[in-house]
């Protein structure tokens, strides 16, 4: 078949169980492939928003494959809310493997061809490729970043992100990735790339700064004759007026489909619940002071809960509070209550609650977070989490007065189908005027004031707050936060810039990325069983086994340092003063945490994306209740509450009941625990170096015969069927006694950069001619492929023909431990820290030596003159994100004793000199500075992918 416009319903019927797309869908499509994405897509929630992905997608093949220009490959769907980020992931995700796996539908096999052919950058494949031709990533905080999509700029692929993550990757700033990763994900993002901002009038600082990126990525002296840069779309159902063009749902598309009309018309009748306590957070007292409510509260909404459910017909109803804490009172209460002489079964869903106990909770409870429900759950608890665009349909819903908006969209998961006549909801309001300086949760008191004269409009018109009522009479809009809007300027751009410089000054992204100059940015908790309690040696051991996304609390970034905090003196209390041992990972930088004395005592170093990971026996958390994940823990709440423990997750995704991907195999084995296996691992006398086959071959045995568990049987297929993408690493403490044994499915590391950069998993030398020679021709086909110009072109190969040159230095290659006549270019051995600083030592290196900055030397006087001499050397310098603008050493520390003169001369006048950094600020004033950025990363694409691939 020949894949055409035309084929969008049946594309849509074969993704949604033959349900056909809305009208305004369909218009859509239409926009984005006759001129692209309109400024602000106007649609009320239930509307069908999220179908923006299926359009992303099936707009990029049908424009391949009917010659049109492309529209740009990376959709990113930008939304404030952790758990609706995780809702579009996963739909995402569901899109790619039905293209992975067509299963028979003629229309998913076409687009899938489609797409592959867009991509057109795969060798042989790497180990653990997945194999999607749509790739899925997921950028929020509290989580290890996505980065697979860096690896394949030519892809069609959607990110799913929060603001702050998404803004800061723009900005040259990502948080939670590292300082190397950050020129590539800008250059990316700002170039070939959609956002769909939701909610953009909650939103109006990032949308306003990505607009601007759109205007100022191509202002350079040289025209940009590249891929559209980055288009910025508004999703809201309240648009204002300085968006040109628009589209969304009218009048006529209810009357073509009933199914819409039901969603957006089914009355959703609003009943007023009054209380003196209402206020989750603070409310003045007497003389000025403040005081916390008492619980209250938690009671009333439990009890109108149940009368709700009682009213039902069997679905399951919905209670939105407005913090984590009255989330765990309300669960509490409602665990005590019963109806029709049974116990009520709640489950709490908010966005601190760990992946894992999700999937948990909806492998107990199939369809939970799906408009199917399940039958056995009667009430799910959440905070604003829920709030946007999760698929939920509840037979009605009990929620604490919140903003206008949030009130809307909480609304938005009642009867969401339309397929009752009603969906009853109740609000707990003030039972009088809602005094100066109150707050509830993330609320202030004007916000609450204007959405509590309109609620109360709503519960006295008949249609409540069906969505289509909410287009004559839509919530109060959030008042503004902050007095100005910023627009960025190519000054401030050439600042963030510099990625690699340790600047006196780190730049304030809130001010261009937040409305709120407060805002409570995510950082992630892990916990980890028998963490060494010296800090060091937690830290490497966390260096041997990252945090996984599957086991980490996603917590604001100031409750994470007050709990800390609170930890930290409460261990000296109890005479442990400094033994909280805490680990912080911030992208590929993993140490110990460090702490700030201040008058209210010590206080951690932590920044919006940061990973701290603790012992498991740390209390910092709620109990989980009734122990069968219905109420997963969280951060504890402050004040005088019990605290608990949470359990060590690291290996229950094999407990999930489904198979393992690419990169969950992972199986600690504590050594002490096992003499028997720590004896056969030991040196002797007469081989005092254990060979890794040996190893492997050890505990692959050991574990065949003594392995307990789902993950240690894993482990061993794994052992038997993996070849070199396993990897087993032994600890051994200072006297070389081993101490832990791991074994970790390497088809994660081929997916790490950094790790790839000396490292190959193929089982032969990987020449150094040979693989850079691979890494030209792949840059080639990106090149083209994207549809660069030829300049373009020839200079990315040249660069990717040198951008290794340095790795020939003698003492690099006794650093990888190359064996021969001709250069390797990788390592054959994935060692531990303890064996890369042995062969570093015995190399002569000096210490932050760096392979590209020795290229940028070499290459310097081979690059031919019909090309661009200052960008090939750029791009060969940049190569793994290091020299923008600085570099450690001068030519002094970077030559080796053997090298000439004309060597020392282009070091000296590159190092020495200046010539770098006036060479970095040429190529930017030449090409601009996100431009540079996405050069970089077609290049760093290309090596990475060769590496993958064992070449």
């Amino acid at each position: 078949m020949t894949l055409s416009r035309g084929d969008f319903d049946a594309f849509f019927q074969a993704l949604h169980h033959g349900q056909k797309p809305f009208t305004w869908q369909r218009r859509l499509l239409d926009a984005v492939l006759d001129g692209g994405w309109p400024d602000a897509i106007v649609a009320p929630t239930g509307s069908g928003k999220t179908a923006a992905i299926d359009v992303h997608v099936f707009a990029l093949a049908a424009a391949a494959a009917t010659g049109r220009p492309l529209p740009p490959r990376r959709l990113a769907m930008i939304v404030g809310r952790r758990v609706l980020v995780d809702d579009q992931y996963r739909h995402a995700l569901s899109i790619a493997a039905r293209l992975a796996d067509p299963g028979g539908s003629p229309i998913l096999a076409e687009v899938a061809d489609v797409l592959w052919q867009v991509q057109a950058d795969r060798g042989s494949p790497a180990p653990g490729d997945s194999g999607f031709p749509l790739l899925v990533a997921r950028l929020r905080g509290g989580l290890p970043p996505s980065r697979r999509w860096t690896d394949h700029p030519t892809a069609a692929a959607v990110l799913c992100a929060t603001p702050e993550m998404w803004g800061s990757r723009l900005l040259f700033r990502g948080y939670g990735s590292s300082p190397r990763a950050w020129p590539r994900e800008a250059g990316l993002l700002a170039v070939d790339t959609v956002a769909l901002v939701d909610e953009a009038h909650l939103a109006r600082q990032l949308v306003r700064t990505a607009r601007r990126v759109g205007e100022l990525a191509p202002v350079a002296e040289r025209k940009w004759d590249g891929p559209p840069v980055l288009q910025v779309v508004e999703t809201t159902a309240t648009p204002d007026d300085t968006t040109d063009k628009r589209l969304g749902v009218e009048d006529d598309d209810l009357a073509d489909s009933a199914t819409l009309e039901a969603r957006l018309r089914r009355p959703k009748p609003v009943t007023l619940a009054p209380s003196k306590e209402w206020a989750t957070t603070l409310v003045p007292g007497k003389s000025g002071e403040t005081r916390k409510p008492r619980g209250r509260v938690a009671e009333e909404l439990a009890r109108h809960t149940v009368g709700l459910l009682a009213a039902s017909d069997g679905r399951t109803v919905g209670c939105f509070v407005n913090t984590v804490d009255r989330a765990v009172a309300v669960t509490a209460a409602l665990q005590d209550r019963t109806i029709t002489g049974r116990d009520v079964t709640v489950v709490m869903v908010c966005g601190q609650v760990r992946p894992i106990d999700i999937e948990l909770l909806e492998q107990r409870y199939p369809g939970l977070l799906t408009p199917q429900g399940n039958p056995d759950v009667d009430v799910i608890v959440s905070t604003q989490s829920l709030e946007v665009g999760v698929d939920l349909d509840l037979a009605g819903m009990v929620t604490e007065l919140a903003s206008g908006s949030a009130l809307a969209q909480r609304a938005g998961r009642v009867n969401r189908l339309g397929q009752r006549e009603t969906g009853p909801i109740v609000v707990i309001v003030p039972d009088g005027t809602i005094r100066p300086g109150a707050r509830s949760g993330p609320y202030g008191h004007d916000e609450l004031a204007a959405a509590l004269e309109w609620i109360q409009g709503r519960a006295h018109d008949t249609r409540g707050v069906a969505p289509w009522a909410l287009r004559e009479n839509p919530a109060p809009a959030a008042g503004p936060r902050r007095t100005l809007l910023q627009r960025p300027e190519l000054g401030q751009v050439w600042h963030w810039a510099r990625t690699s410089d340790d600047l006196a000054a780190e730049p304030e992204l809130d001010l261009w990325l937040s409305d709120d100059l407060t805002p409570e940015s995510a950082v992630g908790i892990a916990v980890r069983r028998d963490l060494p309690e010296d800090v060091n040696e937690a830290a490497e051991l966390i260096t041997f086994l990252p945090p996984r996304s599957h086991e980490v609390f996603a917590v604001p970034l100031r409750t994470a340092r007050d709990a800390l905090a609170g930890a930290r003196t409460r261990a000296g209390e109890d005479g442990r003063q400094g033994a909280l041992p805490a680990v912080l990972v911030r992208g590929d930088d993993i140490g110990p945490l460090d702490w700030t004395d201040t008058d209210t005592g010590s206080r951690p170093r932590l920044r919006p994306g940061d990973i701290v990971v603790l012992d498991a026996t740390t209390p910092l958390f709620t109990g989980s209740g009734s122990g069968d994940h219905r109420t997963p823990p969280v951060l504890a709440p402050d004040g005088e509450v019990p605290r608990y423990s949470a359990e060590d997750v690291l290996e229950a995704t094999a407990d999930l009941g489904r198979d393992l991907r690419p990169g969950e195999v992972v199986h600690r084995i504590d050594l002490d625990q096992t003499p028997s296996l720590a004896q056969l691992l030991a040196p002797t006398e007469d081989d005092p170096d254990t060979d890794p086959l040996d190893e492997r071959e050890i505990i692959r045995d050991w574990l065949d015969n003594h392995g307990e568990g789902k993950m240690a049987h894993a482990a061993a297929a794994l052992l038997r069927h993996g070849g070199r993408t396993v990897d087993v690493i032994i600890q051994r403490d200072a006297e070389d006694v081993p101490v832990r044994a791991f074994v970790i499915d390497g088809r994660r590391a081929v997916a790490d950069e950094y790790v790839r950069q000396e490292w190959t998993p193929n089982p032969n030398p990987v020449l150094l001619d040979h693989h850079q020679k691979a890494v030209a021709d792949r840059v080639d086909v990106i090149a083209r492929q994207v549809g660069l110009p030829d300049e373009l072109t020839a200079a990315l190969r040249e660069a990717a023909l040198h951008h290794d040159d340095g790795k020939a230095d003698p003492r690099f290659q006794i650093r990888l431990g190359a064996r021969g006549p001709q250069p390797w270019a990788k390592s054959q051995h994935l060692d531990t820290p303890e064996k890369v600083r042995h062969r570093r030592d015995r190399s002569g290196l000096p210490p932050y030596w760096r392979h590209e900055q020795r290229s940028v030397v070499d290459a310097w006087p081979a690059i031919p003159t019909d090309l661009d001499r200052d960008l090939v050397a750029r791009l060969v310098g940049t190569t793994h994100g290091h020299g923008r603008s600085w570099f450690p050493h001068t030519s002094n520390d970077l030559l080796g004793p053997h090298d000439g003169p004309q060597a020392r001369e282009a070091a000296e006048m590159l190092f020495d000199e200046g010539g770098w950094d006036e060479l970095i600020e040429r190529t930017q004033l030449r090409y601009g500075a996100w431009v540079c950025a996405y050069l970089e990363a077609l290049l760093r694409a290309a090596d990475g992918q060769i590496s993958a691939e064992g070449k």
